[in-house]
């Protein structure tokens, strides 16, 4: 936005009738000879600002209207002359609305800048134009607010809260002007007559106002003041709230802001950096702890100006409009609007930085600077929309279900649907059961609760393949992809249709385009692709580990940063890298609670990466007291003290690196625990009585190398078993080895608890 403001003013004056009739030419106006404005007419003639009323003339004694007043403001505020362009096309239809048909060809071009800049408001300009004041003279005290706009100084003048002026009239301006005409005198923008009189009624001239645009336009340089358009910027940027400032010794400055999402940033900002408080030019003394700012960062993503807004100021109510441009809030029944921008934070639920128009948000905090401002917007209580492919249907407890959704991105998802969602199926009234598996699915997620459900629309006629791009051909009659299913790994390929909307991560492309190995999401009619979305083959989940679920198919639930609940399959038989704690580990070694990132590639989990969370306080349970709430625990510490826990449903407790349940824990069982307060954040169970010596359950893994066997209790809880020293029998007395044990075989194991590991001496199988 910012450019060379000469420049860019010259190609803004060609067709403005009275102020610009003829261009001047060496700057020399009969009629300014011996005026006391000459120097500075001539000085904006030669620089393209100004232009005479004739070959020679000037007409500086001549009354301005408002439109020539407004034209003239136009050209203090620093647009380059490309977005001079941007701001014509994009204004030119409320320009046409807005001014009288006679001025439209000469006014409107400086016209958009007046309404896109601010220096007038479009309700302003219907007025004006509506009581014919647009062609009369311009009041002194009417220009002074438009000049400060178009200085950029509005929202200073409308935070200050005294403005005491030594001019003799002072008393006869209107008290809604005398900030801005308090800014223009403090400035040297405007002074008094002879007799210290500022005329607020009075009328003013071309050369009256060619010495106060020279004035403006000097003291706009000198300050660095130029009108910064968020719609015509396309730099990234951060905003938040200063909490730390650290000033180095070679000049640069560490800045930690604050985002409204709690997350905290540092940035560099270097020695050269410009900084702007109240819009005005500063240094890195004004920055301070408490303010708002916004940093602006080049395509390097370096620090290259920051934006002091100061102080927010914060407004809640409930939204009675909202479009992606403006927002209007009840306030104990009293409305008050904000205009939404591209340096807007946006937090819309719980996750979304874009406003979903059809979310139905119903409560709304908006943050204002001292600028004016709407620098952050806080909206709750509607829903958001997702779609994807359905996956899965689980039942819960409460009635309820589980829905696991793909998404077009492949990452499946956990969402809660409650026993009342609403369900529609083509449009009608349904249940959700698993027979939908497999067709897409609109979500509306609730702001209520993470990952729950409003809603949920299936469609079950149109057909979607989910799976990974094999290849793409372009060079036949149609243009091809062959695409291998997620479900069954079989590799199918399937036309394009010639209109088929093709994107790669939201964006449109052309099938040329397309990656080999990405995951797709296809839309099918009949075995031509209507529609695809492709997206990268490898993605990383940073999260911590909710629960595992062991099986054939063993799944991993995650709950990544942002509160969303991932899941993962993974096959026993094709088991991806696992680490813990840095060092190479197995799936049946990871924790719930455990720190995560998992890495998918090609559609199939290839590393797990486990951080432990350390226990503060191991002991004995003593004894254990069913309760609805819970259960309450009661140990003995490893020093001996006596202590009593009220432990919760839902915690995760783990035993030989595997889920159980709270229920499954019994008196004289040693155990770990994560406690933050009187709350027990999760339970290791280290080490069970060793009277127990026969266990039954399923195989769901073995390890010859190890010599172990995992299998899952009649419970559900899955139980290491070291069979170095066992010896293997079927049922009917046959020898067998550890080898030929099948996954989901039934097996009887004989032997003793050592810690939370079963040493067998015989493994019956079944």
């Amino acid at each position: 936005m910012k450019g060379k403001r000469f420049a860019a003013l010259a190609l803004s004056i060609g067709l403005v009738f009275s102020l610009l009739a003829v261009p001047a030419g060496a700057v020399s106006f009969t009629d300014m000879v011996g005026h006391w404005a000459r120097e500075d007419v001539e000085a904006l003639a030669s620089e393209g600002i100004v232009n005479g009323t004739g070959a020679n003339t000037f007409s500086p004694s001549r009354r301005m209207t408002a439109c020539e007043a407004l034209l003239f403001c136009s050209r203090t505020t620093g647009v380059s002359a490309a977005d001079k362009a941007k701001i014509y096309a994009d204004w030119l239809p409320a320009a046409q609305r807005l001014l009288p048909s006679e001025m439209v060809s000469w006014a409107s071009e400086e016209m958009s800048i007046c309404l896109a800049t601010g220096i007038i408001s479009e309700a302003e300009l219907q007025a004006l134009t509506t009581s014919g004041n647009i062609s009369r003279s311009i009041t002194r005290e009417n220009l002074a607010m438009y000049l400060v706009r178009a200085m950029q100084l509005s929202p200073l003048a409308n935070s200050l809260t005294s403005y005491s002026m030594s001019f003799a009239d002072a008393s006869s301006i209107s008290a809604s002007l005398q900030p801005y005409v308090y800014l223009l005198n403090m400035y040297g923008i405007v002074r008094g007559d002879q007799s210290n009189h500022f005329m607020p009624q009075g009328s003013l001239t071309r050369a009256e106002m060619a010495t106060m645009l020279r004035r403006a336009i000097r003291f706009m340089d000198e300050r660095g003041i130029y009108a910064e358009l968020p719609q015509y910027t396309d730099f990234e940027w951060l905003g938040g709230t200063v909490s730390a400032v650290a000033p180095n010794a070679d000049g640069t400055t560490l800045l930690t802001i604050t985002g409204q999402g709690g997350g905290s940033r540092s940035v560099s900002l270097p020695a050269n950096v410009e900084i702007y408080e109240n819009n005005m030019l500063t240094n890195a003394s004004a920055l301070k702890v408490g303010q708002y700012v916004r940093v602006n960062l080049n395509s390097r993503g370096a620090a290259y100006a920051v934006r002091i807004g100061g102080a927010l100021t914060t407004y809640s109510g409930t939204v009675t409009i909202l479009t992606q441009q403006d927002i209007t809030i009840s306030i104990s029944g009293v409305s008050k609007a904000f205009t939404i921008d591209r340096f807007t934070e946006i937090q819309a639920g719980k996750n979304a930085t874009e406003i979903d128009l059809e979310a139905g948000y119903t409560e709304a905090v908006c943050r204002v600077d001292e600028q004016g401002h709407l620098a952050q917007l806080q909206l709750s209580g509607g829903v958001t929309g997702e779609e994807g492919i359905l996956a899965g249907v689980e039942a819960t407890l409460n009635g309820g279900q589980t829905l696991l959704v793909t998404s077009f991105s492949g990452i499946t998802k956990r969402y809660t649907l409650p026993e009342n969602a609403e369900v529609t199926v083509n449009g009608e009234d349904a249940s959700m059961t698993s027979r939908y598996v497999g067709n897409y699915v609109k979500l509306r997620i609730s702001d209520t609760g993470v990952n729950q459900l409003a809603g949920v629309a299936v469609d079950s006629v149109t057909e979607y393949i989910q799976g990974s791009l094999r290849s793409f051909s372009t060079s036949g009659r149609f243009d091809t992809v062959t695409i291998a299913s997620l479900n069954s790994g079989r590799a199918s390929t399937y036309d394009v249709a010639v209109n088929a909307a093709i994107r790669y991560e939201g964006e449109p492309i052309a099938v040329s385009d397309l990656r080999r190995n990405s995951f797709v999401t296809a839309c099918l009619s009949g075995n031509e692709i209507v529609q695809l979305d492709s997206y990268p083959s490898s993605t990383e989940t940073e999260g911590v580990l909710d629960s595992i679920t062991y099986g054939a198919t063993t799944v991993l639930a995650v709950r990544a940063k942002d509160g969303q609940m991932i899941s993962f399959n993974i096959s026993l038989t094709d088991l991806p890298d696992v680490y813990r704690d840095d060092k190479l580990s197995a799936i049946d070694r990871l924790l719930v609670g455990d720190d995560v990132v998992v890495t998918v590639r090609y559609n199939e989990v290839e590393t797990i990466e486990a951080w432990s969370k350390s226990a503060n306080l191991s002991g004995t349970i003593s004894r254990i007291t069913m309760e609805s709430r819970g259960i309450t625990l009661d140990m003995t510490t490893e020093s001996g003290e006596k202590l009593s826990y009220t432990v919760a449903e839902g915690i995760p407790v783990t035993q030989d690196g595997a889920t159980i349940s709270v229920y499954t824990l019994k008196p004289d069982y040693k155990v770990s625990l994560v406690v933050n307060g009187s709350t027990v954040v999760s339970i290791q169970v280290d080490r069970v009585p060793s009277d127990i010596n026969q266990v039954t359950g399923t195989v769901l893994m073995t390890d010859t190398t190890q010599e172990i066997m995992t299998i899952a209790l009649d419970n559900g809880s899955p139980l290491r078993v070291d069979v170095a020293r066992a010896r293997f029998t079927m049922a009917d007395g046959t020898d067998t080895d550890l080898e030929y044990i099948q996954t989901n075989t039934q097996v009887q194991v004989h032997g003793s608890y050592s810690g939370t590991t079963f040493v067998a001496t015989l493994v019956i199988v079944l």
